[in-house]
């Protein structure tokens, strides 16, 4: 019964996320959570409903528990990448999403935002590397 109330918590939480209703969806993931608290991907869900209600420090410690439940986990990183280079912590968001291309050397939108974030820090080569390995990668698809 427990799996049936905790699939139908976290559907309904895609259903509306993916509907643009955030603040709804975010009370689905944070009661999946408290169903279930050893799945990863209700915790990287709440950090991207937190992301798209521009609640970006408040994203991370979600990403992070993502992480910490499944270490090889792409997308956590690369959300919580994304969160870092949204409050200006460039050089953690840096670290996350080389950690998340190192996880997939095929993750074109991690080579993609490592650009930006490379070149918000000034280093233009390797921000050009970065951009046309996500190009490259992107047609591939």
């Amino acid at each position: 019964m427990e799996d049936v109330d905790w699939t139908s918590v976290f559907t309904e939480g895609n259903i509306l996320a993916n509907s643009g209703k955030h603040t709804e969806a975010l009370m689905n993931y944070e009661l999946a959570a408290s169903i279930r608290p050893g799945h990863a991907l209700t915790w990287n869900n709440i950090g991207v409903a937190k992301l798209c209600l521009g609640e970006f420090d408040q994203a991370i410690p979600h990403f992070s528990k993502a992480i910490d439940l499944d270490p090889e986990y792409k997308d956590a990183f690369h959300n919580r990448g994304l969160a870092y280079s949204d409050i200006g912590e460039l050089e953690k968001a840096l670290n996350d999403l080389t950690e998340a291309i190192n996880l997939d050397s095929l993750y074109w939108s991690a080579y993609r935002h490592r650009s930006i974030v490379n070149q918000m820090l000034g280093r233009d080569s390797q921000s050009y590397e970065d951009f046309i390995n996500a190009k490259k990668l992107e047609t591939e698809i």
